[in-house]
């Protein structure tokens, strides 16, 4: 059954959801322009008795918060959500470095002191994580519950529209885990992270923190739950900007690897790859220098944003801060590039090596605006965005196989992706040096390539943990240039870091090699600071 759902834009839905619900409820806080105000479960049950539109719309307005700009702040240009935790994340591991920078953004993950309470990356992932949360326990309740579809709203529409928000909610999850939590272990996984909020919950007071396995199990079962819902309904969904259940599974699989459950990352990647392959074909080695990364209709991409004029955040943005043939902090020499270290690793051989300038290893042939070869000639920040594509799943079931001991699976992933990244006549001596790999050489092989396939999308952070790998920052990094950042050390802290007027550096230390990094941002602190944002009924603090 194929419904036309999400007959209106992200945009226009969580206005009509403001609109009608205040409407229906006549108070006058709910009037107010806040960002902290949010429609409660009756106003959103209450306008959709007369307007069918407004649970869709609200949905939509629950999907706007990975990508809105400017949701935690008034006025901080680091502030558009998704992209920027993805940016941040990558700088904090050094994957990605400045090679110079002319404003301040983004300059706290890069330094390593996103930890502090009152720091915008800090700030932003809390807020706006949990401003997903609390938009998705309002739509539960307005259904019924977050446990399942109450038997009277059981319909496609319903059935894959509650699936929709268990996904979102879960990522909003899995970011927070991310951020706020150590990698999980045995060792780490009754630690104490950040509180998790039902539907039933009373979220006007401050939540009891979960422990890091409490968190996962929750991620899992909404994703597992969600996956279950959208295949039920079998409503196909309208664009690649709505989530379905392939989505839904290519975040199940990220959070396994998270866990370590290899065998169930395995399972659920490898079946995205066997039933979805050909819906979602990677980009192919012809295209990958042309490609730009920027149109959400690329086939590879399996959830993406349509940029428009409607949902612009124009220079407050993934692409103001990335690419330079757009206006933006890029073009004027805000510069993230490539690590110069991993770029020198990357043969002659990877096409990939063409995605990156030679000198300060920006990506200008992986993002890049239609506007290319002209710097600055795109003045519309209408690029899209690409939040999960099938390089992942590959990448996945590659690392998961060879994890758990099936190498001939893990080089069979790995060499689907290897064969659209390598120009023809080179792949023979490709496919004869990875299947000459075992072991530790291999699980390195599949490490070099998340590095590059997946950079400047956000999971080289993850990367680092997973693999338990020291990164050393290059010469041409303008904070901690040549130092090696330790993936387990604690937070760096004030005392450790000399300031100047256009770097930081760190303070000579007994070990000058070795430096603290950021493993996670201050879930304690964060904790008692911030609370979740609530709907406009009930009494905020925070």
């Amino acid at each position: 059954m194929h419904y036309h759902i999400m007959r209106t834009s992200i945009r226009n839905g969580i206005c009509l959801v403001f609109a009608l619900a205040a409407l229906s409820a006549c108070k006058k806080d709910f009037l107010d322009l806040e960002p902290t105000e949010l429609p409660t479960a009756d106003q959103i049950k209450e306008a959709g008795k007369w307007n069918p539109d407004v649970p869709e719309g609200f949905v939509n307005g629950i999907l706007s918060t990975f990508f809105k700009s400017m949701q935690s702040t008034r006025g901080n240009h680091a502030d558009f959500a998704q992209k920027a935790f993805d940016i941040s994340s990558d700088l904090m591991s050094g994957d990605m470095e400045m090679s110079q920078t002319n404003y301040a953004w983004f300059q706290s993950p890069a330094r390593l002191v996103s930890y502090q309470k009152d720091d915008i990356m800090n700030y932003s992932v809390w807020r706006i994580s949990y401003r997903t949360v609390s938009l998705a326990n309002g739509f539960f309740r307005s259904v019924g519950s977050d446990e399942s579809v109450p038997e009277k709203q059981n319909n496609p529409k319903t059935l894959y529209n509650w699936g929709q928000v268990k996904a979102l909610r879960a990522l909003a999850y899995l970011n927070l885990a991310h951020f706020y939590g150590k990698p999980y272990s045995d060792a780490t996984k009754s630690s104490l992270v950040v509180p998790i909020y039902r539907a039933a919950d009373d979220a006007s007071k401050p939540g009891k923190l979960a422990t890091l396995d409490e968190v996962y199990q929750f991620i899992v079962k909404d994703l597992t739950q969600a996956a279950d819902s959208m295949d039920k309904s079998k409503v196909v969904r309208s664009n690649k900007q709505y989530l379905n259940a392939t989505v839904a599974r290519g975040a199940l699989a990220r959070a396994y690897m998270d866990m370590g459950q290899w065998e169930k990352a395995y399972d659920v990647a490898n079946t995205v790859i066997t039933t979805q392959a050909k819906n979602y074909p990677l980009i192919a080695a012809k295209d990958i220098l042309t490609n730009g990364f920027n149109d959400y209709k690329t086939p590879e991409f399996i959830w993406a944003i349509n940029i428009n004029e409607d949902n612009t955040g124009k220079l407050v943005s993934f692409w103001g801060h990335m690419d330079v043939f757009t206006y933006s902090y890029a073009s004027v020499g805000a510069f993230k590039g490539i690590n110069a270290n991993l770029q020198a690793e990357i043969p002659d051989t990877d096409l990939r090596k063409g995605w990156f300038n030679a000198s300060r290893g920006l990506p200008l042939s992986k993002f890049f605006s239609t506007a290319k070869p002209t710097v600055q000639g795109d003045r519309t920040w209408l690029s899209d965005i690409v939040f999960m594509r099938m390089a992942e799943m590959y990448l996945i079931a590659s690392e998961a196989a060879a994890r758990k001991g099936d190498e001939a699976s893990a080089k069979k992933h790995l060499l689907t992706l290897l064969k659209e990244r390598t120009a023809a006549d080179n792949y023979a001596a490709v496919e004869t040096k990875i299947n000459g790999l075992s072991g530790d050489d291999l699980l390195k092989e599949i490490l070099y390539n998340w590095r590059v396939e997946m950079w400047g999308e956000g999971f080289s952070l993850t990367v680092m943990k997973r693999f338990k790998i020291d990164i050393q920052r290059s010469g041409r990094n303008i904070y901690y240039p040549n130092q090696i950042i330790k993936w387990d050390l604690p937070v760096a802290s004030e005392r450790d870091i000399e300031q100047s007027s256009d770097q930081v550096a760190p303070v000579a230390a007994p070990d000058p090699t070795t430096r603290a990094r950021l493993l996670s941002l201050s879930a304690g602190e964060a904790s008692s600071f911030f609370m979740p944002l609530l709907p406009s009924s009930q009494k905020k603090r925070g």
